[in-house]
Parts: C-alpha cells; sequence; structure tokens
C-alpha cells in the first residue's frame, strides 16, 4: 500500500516539520492492506476515500478529514503485516472522534484571549490576476470558521498571512501549513514554492 518510495517521501515531511507546539498527539499505523487512526476503525485500502488520505499524508498535505487541526503525528509502521482483528470476535465499529483527539475548533489549544478575538472571514482582500495560474487555498480561523480563497501561484506567504490578519480586524496571525502543521515564516516564499497549492492552513491570532 505504502511503497518505500512513498515512506522514505513521508518520513521526509515528518522530519522536515516536526509538531506544532502543545498539539494533541494522534497515532497513525500503516498496514500492508490498510491503516487505522487511534483506536478507530480499521480503514482498508481499497477504498478510494481512504486511498486518499494515505496520499495526502505521504504528500505532506492535511487530510481534510482532519479539519486542519495542529497535532503531532506519531507513525507506527506494520507495512510488513496484514491487519487482524485484535482479541476473539468482530471488532467494534467506532469511527475516529476527532474531537477527543483534539480536532475541534482549538488550534493546538488556543488560549481564551485568542478564542475571544473575532473572525469576520469575509473581510480579507486580495488583488488576483486571472490572467495567471490561480489556486485555493481553504483557510481554518481559530474559532472554526473556515473560508476557500483564491490567490495567484506567485502570491506570497506574507500576502495569504496579510489575507488573514484582515479577517481578524489587522491583529498579527500565525498560519500554519504542511502535514504535520508547522508555522510558516518564511513571508517572501510564493505559495508555489511553499507547496501551499490547493492546500488547507490554520490561523490564529499571534
Amino acid at each position: 500500500m505504502v511503497d518505500s518510495a512513498d515512506w522514505d517521501e513521508m518520513m521526509k515531511h515528518q522530519a522536515g516539520s516536526g509538531p506544532a507546539p502543545d498539539a494533541p498527539q494522534l497515532c497513525l499505523t500503516i498496514y500492508k492492506d490498510g491503516f487505522t487512526i487511534a483506536d478507530g476503525l480499521f480503514r482498508p485500502i481499497t477504498d478510494p476515500t481512504n486511498k486518499k488520505f494515505m496520499d495526502d499524508i505521504v504528500a505532506g498535505r492535511v487530510p481534510a478529514e482532519l479539519g486542519s487541526a495542529d497535532r503531532d503525528i506519531a507513525i507506527n509502521d506494520k507495512r510488513g503485516e496484514e491487519y487482524k482483528e485484535p482479541g476473539h470476535g468482530p471488532k467494534k465499529n467506532k469511527p475516529t472522534d476527532w474531537n477527543s483527539l483534539g480536532a475541534g475548533n482549538s488550534l493546538g489549544g488556543s488560549s481564551s484571549s485568542a478564542a475571544a478575538v473575532a473572525v469576520s472571514a469575509d473581510s480579507g482582500s486580495i488583488a488576483v490576476d486571472e490572467s495567471k495560474p490561480k489556486t485555493k487555498i481553504q483557510i481554518r480561523f481559530h474559532d472554526g470558521q473556515k473560508k476557500a480563497q483564491e490567490f495567484n501561484h506567485e502570491h506570497t506567504v506574507g500576502d495569504l498571512r496579510k489575507f488573514c490578519s484582515q479577517c481578524i480586524g489587522g491583529s498579527a496571525v500565525t498560519v500554519m501549513g504542511g502535514f504535520p502543521p508547522k508555522p510558516l515564516t518564511d513571508d517572501s516564499q510564493t505559495l508555489k514554492a511553499a507547496d501551499l497549492l490547493g492546500a488547507a492552513v490554520t490561523t490564529r491570532p499571534a
């Protein structure tokens, strides 16, 4: 399911990003025929949704179902064996509860002061050149609101940060991207160079 090349690519993303501060940990166990998340139901790779999830992990993107929440991902490598039901009898169908894993609306445990900052997702503005390559970035704010915003490939991380800041009244913001999420600090980097085309990011008051 995850070959050696994919595994090396996934480990490169893991090593290059590191966990977000105070991020809730999530255990991803990868088997020959699928994977499990925490103590959730086994997910066979033959399911297109599950394959998309793993494709995102390998590419260093945040799978959509994670809601772009910050978290420390612990990967358990069991690629050499097929999944076996634990204990005796069938395993209870227990879907993954993202809220219990800290997905919720908080980003790595947002403070009450951060949560009090009002979000107006429609307040941001960015000039998009229709004649140049475009992309959409899914932005998740600290209060759980989401906005899919269009940018040009040549827009910078700084442009993205400015847009997010406008949405919370001009306050300084921390923007996190990648998988696991890490702070985006190079405002001069283009969205394309930062591998943010079509990506999901999280933002909170700095």
